[in-house]
């Protein structure tokens, strides 16, 4: 048996297990991989960066859905025997080397090389009383800078708190952190954050006093999905539930930022489900020993391994802010859903690495979501709480109406209404790419955009007037510029319409700009471009179905329909209004000579559109124009009676005469039909060779066209039974 190796990560006191993670905390042993690099040096920089999780192992595939929290009785989260862990054991002395180097061996004593004393061991007993009220139940456990501890509050009926102190009263650096942590609750007022009731002074000095919380019965994340795996162990949550956690805890992000407070070490075991509150499981932010004024650049910065963002790990107090904030909240949707246990978080890369990861389709959204909030550069990211939990709540939807089948549609704030009816058709030869650009939804004006009232005084013009009058506009801004690159594009002047955004920075993160680019590359045929960019837009904005149908659309015209059918098939899924992705799915699916189910994505167009007609037909002609499959006459028997469900239209009588005509070269005995009728008539040859024969005369009576009412006549002639008059 091969000897297990030591963490070199951090010092870390744990071991190596075969892919080289650490055991004890879950991150990558950079310079302890496993193997012969592992046993006989350091690790090749070419191997040392981010590793995806192994392909057998794919937590996403067997997720679980989190009971609802109940509550609890609180003593049985007592810990009998509470120690801070050997690998915790920092001296709290900051100028000791012991500080965060070598760890100190015993729970209580005297550091060894600096004579500071230490106490690694709870400095409350059970039964404990303090400030003459609150009664000491046991030791809940510590977290990184103190104890926490389970009481009951004597005054109000006994009533349970918990009560919080300063782990080390020596380390100069957690007592700041701690005196943040009560600042940070004393001001802030959420219902998605734990309420402090009570701040106790210190009664000697080793006691840095204590803060007295409110309890939340419900347990946290983390415990609550270490028992719902099969057989009771741990396991990834479910993608809609989590990110129905992300929804409240940015709810909390974007309080805690507007009040000028940041959170910095968000993670599974910091959000508490509170029990008891019915079917919404809401949850609460506990543990503010990391949080930190916005301004605050000079305090140490706390997090954890895994969650922390880049910037905050290289700049240390000046690294903290907004966005890596939010990185944090990305970071722990991957640790709740991509992993079993959220120490193993660090095997999932950050940023655009994660779209490697081979999740269904239906997640790709998801992915794409957590690249952008776990991007390497802050400005990538998302810019604030109420931004990004715009875009969960899209991604929310198109998850899980891709998992349960139930639509769930909802207007943009970013995009114009639209029924996207365009290439109502499934002929990917006749595709006309300025039809397809005119029916893709539209980018709102941005309200604060000096000529936005110029814009909105326009309404709907003609292209070519639309274009003079935008040269009138008081002012040349960006949504000028988008609205006339349109009004080009309408014309299909591609030429004129390119030009207008040259002067555009390239490293711009205006999403409306690489929308409109992708637009210009789209009608200029250039459809790797228009793929290339629309997938920029789509990355920036997972959770609009108005970006993800365009880079289907891009995918489609690049001659990848199986790519685009699985991002129509998401669209189509979330809005059952969006009839261009049903007919765009229709086609990537006959490309993959898959008819029965492009039909089947035809026929789920809503009764109620204007498109139904022309779905329906396609439909029908799909299923006649398959294969043989020896079930002709079944085939044209239901396709029959989806027809005969529809009102009176243009095309019917054609559509009816050529399923008739199909199951004219049927088998027509009654034991392969049974005894059904088509359109009403009996299946016998003279009765459907009638029933063709009128179909065929009345179009030749509507038709203004010489040669088709001749061709028709003919061919009336030629199926009319034989008779003696």
């Amino acid at each position: 048996m091969t000897a297990s190796r030591g963490c070199a990560e951090r010092n870390c006191p744990g071991t190596v297990d075969q892919d080289g993670f650490c055991r004890l905390w879950g991150h990558e042993c950079v310079g302890a991989g496993a193997g012969s690099a592992a046993a006989g040096g350091p690790v090749p920089a070419a191997e040392v960066g981010p590793r995806p999780l192994r392909t057998t192992s794919r937590p996403w595939e067997r997720p679980a859905v989190l009971p609802t929290a109940r509550p609890h009785d609180p003593l049985t989260a007592v810990v009998s025997q509470a120690v801070v862990p050997e690998h915790s054991r920092y001296c709290g002395n900051t100028s000791c080397p012991r500080h965060r180097g070598p760890r100190l061996p015993r729970v209580a004593g005297f550091c060894p090389d600096c004579g500071t004393r230490y106490s690694f061991t709870p400095p409350l007993a059970d039964g404990d009383l303090r400030a003459g009220r609150y009664r000491i139940e046991g030791c809940l456990g510590n977290g990184g800078v103190g104890w926490v501890f389970l009481a009951r509050d004597e005054d109000m009926d006994g009533a349970w708190r918990v009560l919080k102190g300063q782990r080390n009263p020596e380390d100069r650096e957690a007592i700041a952190a701690f005196v943040a942590e009560r600042q940070a609750l004393i001001a802030l007022n959420h219902p998605r954050i734990v309420t402090i009731t009570h701040a106790l002074r210190p009664e000697s000095d080793r006691d840095a006093g204590y803060l007295v919380m409110e309890y939340v019965n419900g347990g946290t994340l983390e415990e609550a999905r270490s028992a719902a795996g099969p057989g009771g162990g741990s396991t990834a949550v479910d993608v809609a539930q989590a990110l129905g956690y992300a929804v409240q805890i940015l709810d909390a992000f974007e309080y805690l930022h507007d009040q000028g407070w940041l959170y910095c070490d968000l993670k599974p075991e910091n959000v508490m489900r509170v029990g008891g509150q019915g079917t919404n499981d809401p949850i609460k932010l506990v543990d503010f020993g990391a949080a930190r004024r916005i301004d605050n650049t000079v305090s140490p910065a706390w997090g954890t391994a895994g969650y922390t963002a880049p910037e905050v790990e290289r700049l240390g107090p000046a690294g903290p802010s907004v966005r890596s904030d939010l990185y944090t909240v990305g970071r722990t949707l991957a640790a709740l859903t991509l992993v079993p246990r959220s120490t193993e978080v660090t095997r999932i890369p950050p940023g655009q690495d994660v779209l490697r990861l081979p999740v269904p389709a239906r997640l790709d959204p998801f992915l794409r979501l957590l690249a952008r909030a776990t991007a390497a550069a802050p400005e990538d990211r998302f810019a604030a709480a109420a931004e990004m939990r715009e875009q969960v709540r899209g991604v929310r939807r198109q998850v899980s109406s891709a998992a349960d089948g139930v639509p769930r549609p909802t207007r943009s704030t970013l995009f114009s209404p639209s029924a996207c009816a365009f290439a109502l058709h499934t002929d990917r030869d006749a595709l006309d790419v300025v039809e397809i650009m005119l029916g893709l939804p539209v980018p709102l004006v941005d309200g604060a955009d000096p000529a936005a009232g110029f814009l909105a005084s326009l309404g709907a013009a003609d292209p070519a007037e639309l274009i003079e009058l935008l040269r009138t506009a008081p002012e040349q801004t960006a949504q000028v510029t988008y609205r006339a690159v349109r009004a080009h594009l309408a014309t299909g002047r591609v030429d004129e319409a390119g030009p207008l955004l040259a002067d555009f920075p390239e490293e711009s993160r205006d999403w409306a700009l690489w929308w409109h680019r992708a637009l210009v590359a789209l009608v200029g045929r250039d459809a790797g471009t228009a793929r290339r960019w629309f997938a920029q837009v789509y990355g920036w904005l997972p959770g609009e179905v108005s970006t993800r149908l365009a880079y289907a659309v891009a995918c489609e015209l690049d001659g990848d329909p199986r790519t685009a059918a699985d991002h129509y098939q998401g669209v189509w899924d979330a809005d059952p209004g969006v009839v261009g992705a049903a007919f765009g799915l229709a086609r990537c699916l006959l490309a993959t000579a898959d008819a029965r189910s492009a039909a089947d994505a035809l026929l789920r167009v809503p009764e109620s559109s204007r498109a139904s007609t022309a779905a329906v037909t396609c439909a029908v002609r799909i299923l006649l124009d398959a294969p043989d499959d020896g079930h002709r006459l079944d085939t044209a028997l239901d396709a029959a009676a989806i027809v005969d469900k529809l009102p009176p239209f243009g095309e019917r009588e054609e559509v009816e005469a050529h399923i008739l005509r199909i199951a004219l070269h049927c088998d027509l005995t009654e034991e392969r039909h049974g005894g059904r009728r088509l359109f009403g008539h009996r299946l016998d040859e003279d009765a459907l060779r009638r029933a063709f024969e009128r179909r065929c005369r009345s179009r030749a009576r509507r038709t203004a066209d010489r040669r088709e009412r001749i061709a028709l006549v003919e061919l009336a002639n030629a199926y009319r039974p034989v008779t003696w008059w």
